[in-house]
């Protein structure tokens, strides 16, 4: 079995390096989100302005809330931005071929997980939905990102919904 020793993560607010072990296959086992309250409930309100997204270019789970972003025609109401798509030992980082940290001119995306949750433990990863309202993450699933921009961000939207209301059970199961 080959062991990588990739990214890293945080454990108690601190960054550790070499969280990758793979299974006995040799494939990735990809963790939950911890992340998970939702716009329009959990006191995050609908407001155009008042979320960031963060993702990375080089990431297929960012990529498609950067779809759905696009498709419901959400630009103006949801600002981006993307960090580098070399990911190394020190995580996701900003500059390079990647934007600045517009909101704290971080240099880590992991800076902005520990401002979230100060002895966060786990991966540091993307798409993350950020709320400078409360300055915390909101979500950092993208299935529930994506979901959120079709159907919470609705009244910010211009395109059409992706995943109309008779659909949702057919497109849920093929995702599951």
């Amino acid at each position: 079995v080959i062991r990588w020793k990739a990214m890293g993560q945080l454990v108690d607010g601190q960054w550790k390096v070499g969280w990758y072990d793979p299974d006995a296959r040799g494939a990735f086992n990809r963790p939950k989100a911890q992340f998970r309250s939702w716009v329009g409930k959990d006191g995050f309100e609908v407001e155009p302005g008042r979320y960031h997204l963060y993702v990375s270019y080089a990431c297929p789970w960012a990529h498609r809330t950067l779809i759905t972003r696009a498709m419901r025609g959400l630009e103006d109401a949801i600002g981006v931005t993307t960090v580098d798509p070399k990911m190394g030992d020190d995580g996701w980082s900003f500059g390079g071929d990647g934007e600045r940290d517009p909101l704290f001119d971080s240099t880590f995306l992991r800076e902005l997980y520990v401002r979230a949750a100060p002895r966060y433990t786990g991966r540091v990863t993307v798409p993350v939905l950020w709320d400078k309202k409360t300055n915390t993450i909101v979500n950092n699933e993208s299935r529930d990102i994506m979901r959120m921009l079709d159907t919470v961000f609705d009244p910010l939207a211009k395109g059409a919904s992706l995943a109309p209301p008779e659909l949702r059970a057919k497109i849920d199961a093929v995702l599951d």
